[in-house]
């Protein structure tokens, strides 16, 4: 079974421009995001694999993926600590 990501439905999130800030409620925690993990929060309104995810942004940018997957897990490995995506299966 392949483990994907979303969105915690519960944080409160405004694009200001091409970035995004989100707020969680629960935890009072603030988080902003620049243009390119914005992109990535958008992907992740739905749910989608972490190879999903490395597919489409390596079709959409000049990175090579070792680069993208790194910071692309680090990324994401912050989202969930601060619980503002969560793991769907």
């Amino acid at each position: 079974m392949v483990t994907k990501y979303i969105q915690n439905k519960k944080v409160i999130q405004s694009a200001i421009g091409e970035e995004v800030v989100m707020l969680d409620m629960d935890s009072g925690f603030y988080f902003g995001l620049n243009s390119v993990a914005s992109i990535i929060w958008r992907k992740l309104e739905k749910e989608i694999s972490f190879e999903e995810i490395i597919s489409e942004l390596l079709e959409d940018y000049n990175i090579d993926e070792v680069t993208c997957e790194n910071e692309t897990r680090i990324f994401l490995n912050q989202l969930l600590e601060k619980n503002i995506i969560k793991l769907v299966s």
